[in-house]
């Protein structure tokens, strides 16, 4: 099957070789959208500016890149940045997808579309599900690392990630876009799509739609070959509309919407042939931005709403899970509302200042119990200011401050400040010294195990680097080294009597790691790229009276390495190869027979991945997408699967 699919690929571009060698020779050449290293950025400080004048750590993923990775997820895209570490990436289509940035926890890092703030009020972590972006439509993502809560507050704390959407794909009335591409595992996907500007309007309307066969979650240990696939069928809709009514005043809105359903197994090494979960997420927002003299005026809303519905009937054919059958369904609302303004008080000082306000609400029903909404409630309300130091040839900084008002835990005030110095006009260094926060979530704060009396957990983080650019621009690298500590971090206590346990504050978690990334590219069709991540980490906690601190940083490894080349043989064709090595991991496995949770070691692995992009004309291109070309086999979770050797071939229109 896999030498099928490979000549099913070359098929696609064979006929093309020839024309791709006649227009090498003739000298055509296309420029890489990633040639740009000084890109501009919005994520940084809220506003459009050069990537050189800033000393926060930020990387780009452009449209181009994207464009190079129609047949993967975002997350997959995500998993080979520098210091970011995406679980279930690899996994059966519909798995959970777990964010890991330098080395943080999940609910350590913020996702924002479109600058905006996108929850689970009804989850644990809150946690936004990223199964429910469609890379089809994106047009850049923004990767914010360190401590950020100065500027966006709750849960920023070893970054945030800035997701922005698509919005009108064509300059003309009317424009078509599409695409269709099938893979492996009975994948198919396609995107559809209408948009265009009238005058000073302008408007896109996308629908996706993704099924897959899938392969089974749960890892078949015995190898009886009897475990079913575990599939998934997916829905998007995305809507949005602009119209400028002035020279100085542009008003956007946006409707997002996502469900899937997801074929579930019951644990690690363990099948089940009738658990499903329907996930259900929709974003309404509206971005209003006036022009001032001196900056702009800003004002941003958006309201999220989350439904997961898990359905367990008793295992077919009955199992030894004695949680079957088991339901859920988890109702989950979040309100964003900010408005801010940047503007310039002098030549060389710029200020950025805002009010922003949060509420989430859930309603919680399983068969264990139900939470209303009524008791599952919680807001907060913010105030930030940050001062730029800007326009000088050699060095700049920003420092800034949040004040955070929460019904239930109090006050909150954190920090930044990011100096940074051309020591030549090739390197720079740069310096960061924050504090962050994460409130308690709603069900931290109200279910069964909650505690009102509970601190959000607090930060403090050190981080430095340098930055060589070269003078031709062919060499970009970045070294980057972090230091942070957490408090009061909120763990699950187990207590002798109902409810038998509790949240509280208790630990104390200390993380520190070295990102190195490098670019290089010669020439204007050839690039290389190159990122390793080492990080290293210890949780601090009292046993039996005694201070210990031990490792705990499962599932995520001290080292990883990502390497890429990509070359454009034409401007028609454009290839690329890429190898992801990851060392050994620890996880932790839950042993339904004996009760008891284990620790277990996950071996090293690596990817060697391919793809291939070829342009047939303004409107046509096609591509090959061909990952894990070893058919390496391993685990990113103990007891589930990976995907072996997969690939998808597709088509994509733009008119």
């Amino acid at each position: 099957m896999k030498k099928q699919w490979i000549m099913v690929a070359a098929t696609i571009i064979s006929s093309h070789v020839s024309t791709k060698l006649m227009s090498q020779s003739t000298g055509e050449k296309q420029a890489d959208s990633s040639r740009t290293l000084d890109e501009v950025i919005v994520t940084a400080n809220k506003q459009p500016q050069k990537q050189s004048s800033t000393g926060k750590v930020l990387t780009v993923i452009n449209r181009r890149t994207l464009e190079n990775n129609a047949g993967r997820t975002l997350s997959q895209v995500l998993n080979e940045q520098a210091g970011l570490i995406i679980n279930g990436a690899q996994n059966s289509p519909g798995t959970n997808q777990t964010v890991y940035l330098r080395g943080a926890g999940a609910a350590n890092t913020l996702i924002l579309v479109d600058g905006m703030p996108v929850t689970d009020g009804s989850g644990i972590t809150i946690q936004f599900d990223l199964n429910h972006i469609s890379i089809d439509q994106v047009e850049r993502v923004e990767i914010l690392k360190g401590a950020q809560s100065t500027l966006y507050g709750s849960d920023a704390v070893a970054g945030v990630i800035n997701i922005i959407t698509r919005k009108n794909q064509s300059n003309k009335a009317i424009g078509l876009n599409g695409l269709l591409a099938a893979g492996t595992y009975g994948t198919y996907k396609g995107n559809l799509g209408l948009s265009g500007a009238i005058d000073k309007f302008n408007y896109s309307v996308q629908y996706n739609r993704l099924q897959s066969e899938g392969f089974s979650s749960a890892k078949d240990e015995g190898g009886a070959g009897n475990f079913d696939k575990d599939g998934v069928k997916q829905d998007m809709v995305n809507l949005a509309a602009g119209y400028k009514f002035s020279e100085a005043w542009t008003f956007k809105g946006y409707y997002q919407f996502s469900e899937y359903d997801a074929d579930l197994d019951d644990n690690a090494l363990e099948d089940d042939r009738n658990s499903r979960s329907q996930q259900r997420q929709q974003v309404a927002g509206i971005q209003s931005s006036h022009q001032l003299k001196n900056g702009n005026l800003v004002f941003n809303a958006n309201y999220n709403t989350v439904r997961r519905v898990y359905d367990d009937p008793v295992n077919i054919p009955a199992g030894a899970n004695d949680w079957d059958p088991s339901s859920g369904d988890y109702k989950g609302r979040a309100l964003f509302a900010e408005a801010y303004i940047n503007t310039s008080l002098q030549k060389h000082l710029g200020l950025l200042a805002g009010i922003d306000y949060r509420r989430n609400t859930a309603d919680i029903n399983t068969s264990f119990g139900n939470l209303g909404k009524d008791s599952l409630e919680a807001s907060m309300m913010s105030a930030y200011a940050a001062f730029t130091l800007k326009g000088f040839e050699r060095f700049g900084a920003e420092l800034g401050g949040r004040f955070t008002q929460h019904q239930d835990f109090g006050d909150a005030f954190t920090y930044a400040f990011n100096p940074y110095i051309y020591l030549l006009p090739q390197l720079k260094l740069y310096a960061s010294v924050a504090t962050a926060f994460r409130a308690p979530s709603l069900y931290h704060l109200a279910s069964e195990y909650g505690n009102t009396a509970l601190e959000p957990e607090r930060s403090n983080q050190y981080e430095g680097g340098l930055h060589f650019t070269s003078n031709n621009k062919i060499i970009s690298a970045r070294v980057t080294a972090f230091r942070r500590k957490i408090k009061d971090v909120i763990v699950f206590a187990g207590l002798p009597d109902p409810p038998y346990g509790q949240y509280r504050n208790a630990d104390k978690q200390d993380d520190k790691g070295v990102e190195t990334e490098l670019r290089v590219q010669p020439n204007e069709r050839w690039q290389i790229t190159a990122n390793h991540s080492w990080l290293d980490g210890k949780i601090e906690t009292r046993l039996a009276g005694k201070d210990t601190s031990y490792f705990n940083l499962y599932r995520r490894p001290k080292h990883s390495i990502n390497l890429g080349t990509s070359y454009q043989f034409s401007k028609k064709l454009h290839v690329g190869l890429s190898l992801r090595w990851v060392d050994k991991r620890q996880d932790t496995w839950y042993n339904s027979a004996t009760w008891s949770t284990e620790i277990k070691e996950l071996d090293s692995y690596y990817n060697l991945d391919a793809y291939a992009r070829y342009q047939l004309n303004k409107q046509l291109d096609v591509f090959t997408d061909f990952r894990n070309i070893t058919d390496r086999k391993y685990a990113d979770l103990y007891g589930y699967n990976t995907r072996r050797f997969n690939m998808m071939a597709g088509v994509r229109v733009q008119l």
